[in-house]
């Protein structure tokens, strides 16, 4: 599967804002976003080619589109997670869940890729300011 963008979005209740793991694998770029603020820095091709394998790992292009919890089971707090591949600016892959993941196998090795690129913006990243948006114009 090509891509080179990745958007990984995480969160559970009460966490509203989550963790956001973005690599722009093209341009070189990693972000890092999460309660305490947004890390942002630059990766290696070392590091970049690190990521991709551990991805590769977990075999994301076989995961379902979307994964839920049994019917029998009841959740009314937990997590939502969402994951994007992009080529360029086409959408090539979108997975989510709610309390519920890929195979756990494979879900531990996408982990590991997620949990390098969190090690990358801790130990390189520059904290850059949340974003507001626009109010839109009126009038």
């Amino acid at each position: 599967m090509n891509y080179n963008k990745l958007v990984f979005r995480i969160s559970s209740w009460p966490d509203l804002i989550g963790r956001t793991l973005t690599v722009d694998f093209a341009r070189g770029k990693l972000e890092w976003q999460d309660t305490e603020g947004i890390l942002s820095c630059s990766i290696t091709p070392d590091e970049s080619s690190e990521i991709k394998e551990k991805l590769s790992s977990s075999h994301m292009e076989e995961w379902a589109e979307t994964y839920q919890p049994p019917a029998e089971i009841a959740v009314l707090d937990g997590y939502h997670w969402s994951l994007k591949l992009f080529d360029g600016r086409k959408l090539v892959k979108e997975s989510d869940g709610n309390n519920a993941v890929p195979p756990p196998q494979h879900w531990n090795r996408f982990k590991s890729a997620v949990n390098y690129g969190h090690y990358i913006a801790l130990e390189q990243g520059k904290k850059k300011p949340y974003t507001t948006r626009r109010k839109p114009h009126i009038g």
